[in-house]
């Protein structure tokens, strides 16, 4: 399954999961300190989000200015608790234990290895009549200046 099709599946079945976390939460705990926990997590986001804040996104703009794409991974400065203040501001309780697990760097590192596992797996089962080329290995070229340099009709 694609990408994108497990990316709408999880935007649908996230908020039907983190209301049956927050039943649950109450249900264990009650409203009083499920309430507290709730807040305790976002007022937490906000400042660790405060406390990265332009340092850390100067210095992530840098290395993808540097790096370009590659600089993208959760190893990136800054980039790990970032996402995981976001995580932590947005309500609900799986979103805040993925934000919490992503401030532990063991664990960046585990999911960084697990990404790179999966993208090299994806290199090695792509279609063998597709061409990767880098660019260096092609140039754009004209219609007319293509073999016999006669302008190609196109159908429309």
């Amino acid at each position: 399954m694609s990408l994108v099709k497990w990316g709408f599946i999880g935007l649908i079945l996230l908020p039907m999961l983190e209301i049956a976390a927050f039943v649950l939460a109450v249900l264990t705990i009650g409203w009083f300190w499920t309430v507290c926990l709730f807040l305790a997590t976002t007022v937490l986001g906000l400042l660790l989000l405060r406390r990265s804040g332009r340092a850390d996104i100067e210095r992530f703009r840098a290395a993808l200015a540097r790096d370009g794409v590659q600089a993208i991974h959760l190893e990136s400065p800054g980039l790990g608790p970032m996402v995981a203040g976001i995580l932590l501001v947005i309500p609900g309780f799986i979103t805040d234990l993925a934000g919490a697990l992503l401030l532990v760097p063991a664990i960046r590192r585990a999911l960084r290895a697990a990404f790179g596992r999966a993208a090299e797996a994806r290199r090695r089962h792509r279609d063998p009549t597709v061409i990767d080329l880098t660019p260096k290995e092609w140039r754009q070229v004209s219609e007319t200046s293509v073999e016999d340099g006669r302008p190609r009709k196109h159908v429309r």
